[in-house]
């Protein structure tokens, strides 16, 4: 049997609903510009009816908050976050491929190419007058130029590796640490729901995490049946409810490798920014590096054959021209020390008129040549590593132009489903107070029909 007073009961599940409602309302404007933020939405349900006098009709007995939901597309976010690592793998690339350009300054008159026609041009010289002791110098200090130059583009190439190793140890730290504050979320998030209390605002800082965590290696996330929220790297649990795993950046092997602490197996990075960083220096880098050394070690080999065959001014032969050893080219200190050391001459007698071994070594830049199993110049090869390099760049740049487009686009839909509007806010706002209105005059006319049942009826 329904009370006299079941009337101020539902006008007051109103009032409350209502004013659920509007306390929602005013949270969303005032975190319209917040980042990661969630508009939500209050989910209203009516409340359990009641049977009246003669239980053959049922009344209704008001309005309650059921929940307070979420706006967000799951399925955008998953598209979003697998984007954006890809934008991190070919970002973090285009950066360091830019910075290896800059290494070698191609084309430039500082740039090996630029030197090393130089030096070419200085035996050209020397093949003129084998006798001239200025030509001799200035072969010398060509040579030297082109040693140090050459030197210092490997230097600055294993610099850009040590860096690379730097950025690695510093990433895989950041990965712990978004994955901690995530457990600690999840812990919190599960802790709020079991009480019966919103978590949008703590889902909305877990989902942010993840963002930052995609720009920096590819996951899964998922919740299973139990409401345990994880997430997976290369198949193994990076985070699980509120325990997180941690990585490990190796650096008692060579280059350093990322393992799993808790697991004792490497960790398997499909996508990201670390991504990015491994690829470079294992396979790009090393490559540069390797190629490098091939040139400078076929160059000086080749030079040297041919210059050891000829006479110097002292008469001598079997000298060497260069030295490359642990990585490091360099003039023989007799020649630095002493110019005529440098042979010109083919025969001894022909001393110092003859020429033909200085002309021999002017023109081996077009002598074609074995360079790992290719036929060409040493000119030509030099040129291979640096279009190779700036294909690899223009690569990295397309792609990573092209993923922050659509990471870009990604990101447009996902504000478009997630976002504060704030027109449609001002409308829920009038909405809810019209609501709220309503429930407090009927509030005001229940006690007016009871004033007069209790205080009037019978007089």
């Amino acid at each position: 049997m329904q009370s006299s007073f079941s009337g101020i009961e539902i006008a007051k599940t109103a009032l409350f609903a209502n004013q659920r409602a509007q306390q929602t309302v005013a949270h969303n404007v005032s975190n319209a510009n917040t980042p990661g933020y969630s508009r939500q939405r209050v989910i209203l349900e009516a409340t359990h009816t009641a049977y009246g006098m003669g239980s053959n009709w049922q009344m209704g007995t008001g309005v309650k908050v059921s929940d307070v939901d979420r706006i967000r597309d799951e399925f955008t976010d998953r598209q979003y976050r697998n984007e954006n690592s890809s934008l991190g793998q070919w970002n973090i690339q285009s950066d360091i491929l830019k910075q290896v350009e800059t290494v070698f300054n191609e084309p430039s008159d500082i740039g090996i190419a630029s030197v090393l026609n130089e030096f070419w041009k200085g035996l050209e010289t020397l093949s003129k007058d084998a006798a001239s002791q200025e030509a001799r110098e200035t072969v010398k200090e060509k040579a030297i130029t082109l040693a140090n130059t050459i030197n210092h583009a490997v230097t600055q190439l294993n610099d850009i590796v040590s860096d690379i190793n730097y950025r690695i140890s510093i990433q895989v730290n950041e990965v712990n640490s978004i994955a901690r504050q995530i457990a600690q979320l999840n812990l919190q998030i599960r802790q709020a729901e079991t009480g019966g209390a919103s978590a949008a605002d703590l889902k909305d800082k877990r989902d942010l995490l993840l963002d930052q965590l995609s720009n920096l290696v590819q996951f899964e996330s998922y919740e299973d049946e139990n409401g345990i929220f994880s997430i997976n790297v290369g198949g193994a649990i990076l985070v699980k409810g509120p325990d997180s795993a941690n990585m490990e950046f190796d650096t008692s092997v060579a280059n350093g490798k990322i393992e799993w602490k808790e697991y004792n197996s490497d960790v398997r990075i499909l996508k990201g920014e670390l991504k990015g960083l491994i690829e470079l220096r294992d396979d790009k880098l090393k490559n540069y590096l390797d190629q490098l050394d091939k040139f400078t070690q076929t160059f000086v080999d080749e030079f040297n054959e041919i210059h050891k065959k000829g006479y110097n001014l002292d008469s001598e032969t079997g000298i060497a021209f260069f030295e490359y050893a642990n990585g490091v080219l360099s003039v023989n200190p007799d020649i630095v020390s002493n110019p005529s050391k440098i042979a010109a001459a083919e025969e001894k007698d022909g001393i110092p008129s003859d020429n033909r071994i200085a002309l021999e070594l002017a023109n081996f830049r077009y002598k074609t040549i074995d360079i790992d199993g290719r036929q060409c110049t040493i000119d030509d090869y030099y040129g291979t590593i640096i279009a190779k390099i700036g294909v690899d760049s223009q690569e990295a740049t397309r792609a990573a132009d092209s993923q922050a487009f659509m990471v870009s686009q990604l990101d447009e839909r996902r504000q478009m489903t997630s976002s504060v509007s704030l027109d449609e806010e001002m409308t829920k706002m009038i909405q809810y107070l019209h609501g709220y209105n309503a429930a407090s005059r009927i509030v005001t006319t229940v006690d007016e029909m009871l004033d007069t049942i209790i205080n009037r009826m019978g007089v």
